[in-house]
């Protein structure tokens, strides 16, 4: 497992390009796998015949091998049957006595497996102490073709006894293991760790967005002039950027004993993708136009789905924003992305009666905005000051570009 970055520890096997045991050329793509942040190709440094020791799901310490590659076809054959090769050079000869040696101790008692045998078991989930050896020199080393006669010995057993199972049994409930690894590992962990370590707590305000969408609207009618589409997430990014350069507190992270105040808004944004939460960065938010987030928002939001995002595009934070307004939530209470001290959330905007000053009642378009913070940082009339300063500035939206 090759090493991505200087923090990497382990790594998650996405996708085998190509087959066990066919012949590849120095250089191909052969693997796909996952850090902590992103999906990387992998390009073999030899070329050979492919034998593969971790499948596509499997996480893989840096430095422990994912696959063999053997100079030529008799070789393989000797490392999957678990036979010598006459002409194997020494290395190559030696790595099924090493896997066999290395095998899995299961029930008590050391098995002795070939790699590729191992390799079976796991992906048909059956224990190789229940498969009998019969093809290694001494009858005691399990082969790949020891684990196939295995199986179709299960299945044909299976078979005759579900042609005289009740039928109710059909109905059993069927669970399905779903391994925890790579991206969604380091997500689970984080957040974890966010909870454990830091004192949050969230506030929430509403919030009257009938203006900021009417003015939305007026942006979308000038998107050729713009050069772009400007999205509600725009208007809310640029309202929060100006929030927290008046209230640096939040702009800020910290690490248990020192709380660091920036400068400058490093604008972390929730993307939401098939492969987990992603949150890469747009440096210095608040220097840019609307048009400028609007555009650094897209392009990042379209990378992160896309599993395209660099080293650079993720961390360093000093302020998150989740926008859930896509879906029907109303209220949330975001985790803080740490070190970062506090993140705001959007939910979705609903028609409500809005009792309005001239006495009369009023359909509004009304929206919850909800401020996760760390109370170590952060105390209550902080936030109220930061909810009554938010909640302005969307109703004065004018005020947000200004």
């Amino acid at each position: 497992m090759p090493k991505a970055g200087l923090t990497m520890v382990e790594g998650t096997i996405s996708e085998w390009k190509v087959e066990e045991g066919v012949e590849i050329q120095k250089g191909d793509v052969i693997m796909e796998y996952e850090n902590e942040k992103n999906v990387i190709e992998y390009e073999s440094v030899h070329g050979g015949f492919l034998h593969i020791l971790a499948p596509a799901g499997e996480t893989v310490e840096v430095g422990n091998p994912i696959a063999w590659v053997t100079d030529t076809k008799a070789e393989y054959d000797a490392l999957v049957s678990g036979k010598p090769a006459e002409s194997a050079p020494a290395a190559v000869s030696a790595a099924p006595e090493a896997q066999a040696s290395s095998g899995p101790t299961t029930r008590g008692r050391h098995i002795r497996a070939t790699g590729l045998a191992r390799k079976m078991a796991r992906e048909a989930g059956i224990d190789l102490a229940d498969v009998p050896a019969a093809s290694g020199p001494d009858g005691r080393r399990i082969a790949a073709k020891d684990v196939t006669a295995y199986l179709e010995a299960r299945k044909a057993a299976l078979a005759a006894v579900s042609t005289s199972a009740p039928v109710a049994a059909e109905l059993e409930d069927e669970i399905t293991e779903i391994p925890w690894t790579g991206i969604r590992k380091t997500i689970a962990r984080n957040m974890l760790n966010s909870l454990q370590q830091s004192a949050q707590c969230t506030a929430m305000c509403e919030v009257d967005m009938t203006d900021l969408l009417a003015l939305r609207q007026k942006l979308v009618e000038k998107q050729e002039y713009l050069g772009c589409r400007i999205t509600v997430n725009d208007l809310l990014c640029a309202a929060v950027c100006k929030v927290v350069k008046k209230h640096p507190l939040v702009n800020g992270t910290f690490d248990g004993k020192t709380l660091y105040s920036h400068k400058h808004v490093q604008l972390s944004l929730a993307v939401g993708t098939e492969n987990g939460l992603m949150v890469p960065v747009i440096r210095n938010a608040d220097t840019l136009s609307l048009v400028e987030l609007s555009r650094a928002a897209k392009d990042l939001g379209i990378r992160a789905k896309e599993r395209r995002l660099q080293d650079g595009d993720q961390g360093g934070g000093t302020i998150t924003v989740s926008n859930v307004g896509m879906f029907p939530i109303d209220m949330a209470t975001p985790i803080i992305n740490a070190p970062e001290v506090a993140i705001f959330g959007f939910g979705r905007t609903t028609k409500k009666p809005k009792y309005m000053e001239d006495g009369s009642f009023a359909a509004r378009d009304m929206m919850c905005v909800y401020l996760t913070f760390d109370h170590r940082v952060v105390d209550g009339l902080e936030v109220g000051r930061i909810c009554k300063d938010i909640q302005y500035l969307l109703e004065n939206p004018e005020l947000i570009t200004v």
